[in-house]
């Protein structure tokens, strides 16, 4: 007999597929409710409350009418009876497949959207009569059903029936106008249908509806996606599926309890809403990391759409920053560096964006405080988030914190017999006790002894048991996990070959940071997979899984690493600092290798050639740096920390020349703008100190430019003056020419003049160098500056030049930049013609680009191109695009710009309150970033707004 209740639109229930009729009333209320809560026991006064919709007669009565509704309810179901009495209510005990609503949730647990949608024959119990029951249950099924649309629409998305989903989003949002996500969803199915400009007219739809209706602006997952259709990126509509986590441990031992209560964090959720969070805590050597990686691959088929995992530490007690946490994140889940925003808000929404409504396992080992984990947790109640962390995090919203003490004397002993074998521990079962005594319980400390005596078979427990009990080989207290953790240690490095010591010592130069082989060779000059394969056999290097580019990835834990930088100061300090070099050299290599995919913009000074050959990258080089990208993104810290230590050596050079080509490799997306500037300024200080004045001004230009992108300021214009100065006395013709142009911008966006007799000198100095690229940057500006002082006539020359020169360039965005300095000018002069026409010929040559950052200045500028033409709404349109990338973008100087943009193109378009409204926000938020004639155009824009609304 097959039995089938349903409560996916009116109540039924069937036996072998004929309707079993129920009883109208309250009969109808006691089968719905008890449904709804199959397998669990209803209280007397939770029916009570059902029955009588929150009203009941005195308790007597009421109880005496449930006892009999549920008897009537019972002959009514007859042999498919499923209502069990329990101590205290009753309880309906129904098989996974018998009640529609769990199939229903099965199904979308394995993705089977529409399947599961299709289960629905209308509203949820449409008759059954009970507002306390449609109030308390009903309600969240009609959300949990709307959400599971969104997540079968996403799928569509994902797989190109942009189109046909048009109309169906067209109906949704009129249903659920409030609704934000089908707005995301319906501007995205046109957008990727052809129709962006539909999908940015949506937006605005939806943006003045929820004033209108809430007085609220859009949230940030739809600003997001409208992020995403101004900037016109192609839609990547594949997942990637991360399987990030590092390798399981085979003989993982103990911890039973803690796997039940981590498990039953993410089976039994206590909301339907939240993210579920475990945090597990304890000691160092306590075997954190372990155990959260093995639960999270026990926990792995909950989570179908990948696993994340990422490390929060940088190994050098200081915790990762966020934006570089959520950069490595977002090219985890397949969004390119082009599209990650410089913001960390914005790239906090951006992941969570991405990962909403996927079933993801994100796994954050070694997390610092809760300020760290905050920005990094997604957003759906699909996700699941594993945390490992010296702290307790406690105040974690949601987060079910878990303490990891040290293994009993039991566990210890299984993981040692595991590691050498049961019968060796039974021969000597009191010596085995005394190694498990002396390790004090860490799961670290016993892998170390135990791969001693794995790798000595013929050595006695006794002998090291004696060894343990002798205090000078031990630290005098094992009250702290260091000191514990640092007895096996010692035990363990005695055991290693000379050469394999030799390489975990060497690796204590490079800190805990994680490596790929190559490191360990260039370190040694011997085989590093050779050596690597001893160290994770000795239980002394941890595999951290394998890295974008393909090359497994290790680490020293933090602890280890201490001790291996212990041991290799008492080397020869002139061959530990010769390796130190040598790996800096192999960076600086590599990254020159990894240069083949990118482009040089035309601001940049050319990099210097080097001269390095390193043997032990013979066969590897290619291979590992065949994306620069993937290379980037596994390699990201060793860069910094080479630059850093290459700074603190003495080595301006390899400083200078790592930091450069860092720079070009768009090192940036990582650290930002500011730490690229850091960078450039260790290696400026480094060749200032070592006498080599032509470099130390050569990273100081590249960190001006870099400052300068956040804010410029009367230091910063003062720095280009100094920097100036120092390049004109030692005569470096080449990067003086560079500076000048790049400063004549800058000075020219921080007092609102052009400075022409700036930008002539360096486009002079830049010819006479030679240098096509620097030539055509100092070109530009000073037609630029020409133009600006209203000589349009003798610019015009100057631009023609400019755009030669720029078709010999390798990309488009060159000759881009010189087109929308023309429109830019030709608009200052009153000519129209030429600003459009310039406009129009700019927004062709990026149409294929994906430069947000281009996009935004040229979207900025059209604007105003439009509304000089009398084009107010698109003038409106393109002001606010800018406005909003430059926004997402953390740009001031250009967000400025844009800012007043929008102000002009309300006041033109005869809307001085919205421009007022605009304002009071804008001037605000952009006082102090340096960009003068912007605010002067909002102070005016401001006055004339206010006498605009003061008139009758």
């Amino acid at each position: 007999m097959r039995t089938a209740f349903k409560v996916l639109g009116p109540l039924e229930v069937r036996r072998d597929g004929e309707l079993v009729p129920i009883p109208a009333g309250r009969t109808r209320v006691l089968l719905a409710s008890l449904l709804l809560r199959a397998g669990e026991t209803l209280s007397v006064d939770t029916l009570v409350e059902r029955l009588w919709d929150g009203a009941p007669p005195s308790p007597h009565r009421a109880r005496s009418t449930l006892h009999m509704v549920m008897t009537r309810l019972r002959q009514a179901l007859g042999d498919v009876n499923v209502v069990r009495t329990t101590f205290n209510g009753y309880v309906a005990d129904i098989g996974p497949d018998e009640l529609d609503l769990h199939v229903f949730r099965r199904l979308v647990e394995q993705a089977r959207f529409a399947d599961a949608l299709a289960l629905y024959r209308g509203d949820p119990l449409s008759d059954v009569r009970s507002d306390v029951l449609h109030a308390e249950e009903v309600a969240p099924l009609l959300e949990e059903r709307l959400v599971v649309l969104e997540r079968r629409i996403d799928a569509d998305l994902d797989a190109g029936r942009s189109a046909e989903l048009v109309a169906e989003l067209r109906a949704l949002t009129t249903r659920h106008p409030l609704r934000e996500r089908f707005w995301g969803q319906l501007m995205l199915a046109l957008s990727r249908s052809g129709r962006q400009a539909d999908a940015l007219a949506t937006y605005r739809s939806v943006t003045k509806l929820l004033d209108d209706e809430l007085g609220v602006a859009p949230g940030p997952e739809l600003r997001e996606v409208h992020q995403t259709v101004l900037s016109g990126a192609p839609h990547s509509p594949s997942w990637p599926l991360p399987r990030q986590l590092p390798p399981d441990i085979a003989d993982f031992v103990g911890r039973e309890d803690l796997h039940r209560e981590v498990t039953a964090v993410f089976t039994t959720p206590t909301s339907p809403t939240a993210v579920p969070i475990a945090v597990v805590t304890g000691p160092p050597g306590s075997g954190k990391s372990a155990l959260t990686v093995h639960l999270a691959h026990r926990l792995s088929e909950r989570f179908p759409d990948g696993q994340l995992f990422v490390r929060l530490g940088d190994g050098t007690h200081r915790p990762r920053d966020t934006g570089e946490v959520l950069a490595e994140l977002l090219t985890g889940v397949g969004v390119g560096l082009a599209s990650i925003p410089e913001d960390v808000e914005a790239r906090a929404a951006a992941f969570r964006s991405r990962v909403a409504d996927r079933a993801v396992l994100l796994v954050l080992d070694g997390a610092a405080d809760l300020e760290q984990v905050r920005l990094l947790l997604p957003g759906g109640a699909r996700c699941g988030v594993l945390v490992s962390s010296r702290h307790h995090l406690t105040g974690l919203p949601g987060g079910r914190v878990l303490r990891l003490d040290p293994l009993g004397h039991a566990d210890a002993l299984r993981l040692l017999s595991g590691i050498i074998g049961d019968d060796r521990v039974d021969r000597e079962r009191a010596a085995a006790d005394v190694v498990v005594e002396a390790t004090g319980g860490l799961p670290l400390a016993l892998r170390i002894v135990g791969a001693r005596l794995a790798t000595r078979p013929s050595l006695p427990l006794s002998a090291l048991a004696a060894r343990l009990s002798d205090e000078r080989r031990r630290l005098d207290e094992l009250s702290t996990a260091d000191m514990e953790v640092r007895a096996g240690f010692e035990l363990s490095y005695a055991e290693l070959d000379d050469d394999v010591a030799t390489a975990f010592r060497r690796l204590g130069l490079l800190g805990p940071l994680d490596f790929a082989a190559w490191s360990v060779s260039v370190l040694t000059d011997g085989d590093g997979e050779r050596l690597v394969e001893h160290l994770v056999n000795a239980n002394l290097l941890q595999e951290m899984g394998v890295d974008a580019t393909g090359e497994p990835r290790y680490r020293l834990h933090d602890l280890l690493a201490v001790y291996a930088a212990e041991l290799v100061a008492r080397d020869d300090p002139t061959e530990n600092r010769a390796r130190l070099r040598r790996h800096a050299e192999a960076l600086l290599l590599l990254s020159d290798l990894a240069q083949h995919d990118t482009r040089l913009y035309v601001d940049m000074l050319p990099m210097r050639p080097i001269d390095v050959h390193e043997p032990a990258l013979a066969h590897d080089a290619d291979r590992v740096t065949r994306s620069s990208a993937a290379w980037l993104v596994a390699e990201q810290r060793q860069i910094v920390r080479a630059v850093e230590v290459a700074a603190r050596e003495g080595w301006p050079d390899i400083a200078a020349d790592l930091a450069d080509r860092a720079s070009h490799l768009d090192l940036d997306v990582f650290i930002g703008s500011a730490g690229m500037a850091r960078l450039h300024a260790l290696s400026s200080a480094s060749a200032r100190a070592a006498g080599d004045t032509n470099l130390a001004l050569r990273m100081e230009h590249h960190r001006l430019s870099e400052a300068a992108k956040d804010v410029v300021d009367a230091r910063i214009i003062d720095d280009f003056r100094k920097c100036a100065e120092g390049l004109e006395a030692i005569g470096d013709t080449l990067t003086l020419a560079c500076h000048l142009a790049t400063w004549a911008y800058y000075q020219s966006v921080y007092d609102g003049k052009p400075a022409v007799d700036m930008a002539a000198r360096a486009a002079t100095l830049a010819e006479q160098a030679g240098d096509e690229t620097v030539y055509l940057s100092a070109l530009r500006e000073y037609a630029s500056m020409v133009a600006w002082s209203g000589r349009m006539a003798d610019a015009l020359p100057l631009f023609e030049k400019a755009i030669t020169l720029s078709r010999t360039q390798p990309d488009k965005l060159s000759e881009a930049q010189v087109q929308h300095r023309i429109s830019m000018y030709a608009l200052r002069n009153n000519d129209l013609e030429l600003a459009a026409r310039a406009s129009r010929t700019t927004m062709e040559l990026l149409a294929n680009t994906h430069d947000l950052r281009a996009t935004a200045h040229v979207l900025s500028h059209a604007s105003r191109v439009d509304a000089a033409l009398g084009n107010h709404d698109s003038a409106i349109d393109k002001a606010q695009r800018a406005y909003e990338m430059f926004t997402g973008l953390a740009e001031g100087i250009g967000s400025a710009t844009a800012a007043a943009n929008v102000a002009e193109s309300y006041l033109a378009a005869d809307r001085p309150a919205d421009a007022l409204a605009f304002l009071e926000k804008a001037m605000s938020t952009h006082e102090g970033v340096g960009a003068s004639e912007a605010l002067d155009r909002m102070a005016e824009a401001r006055v004339r707004a206010r006498q605009a609304l003061q008139r009758p």
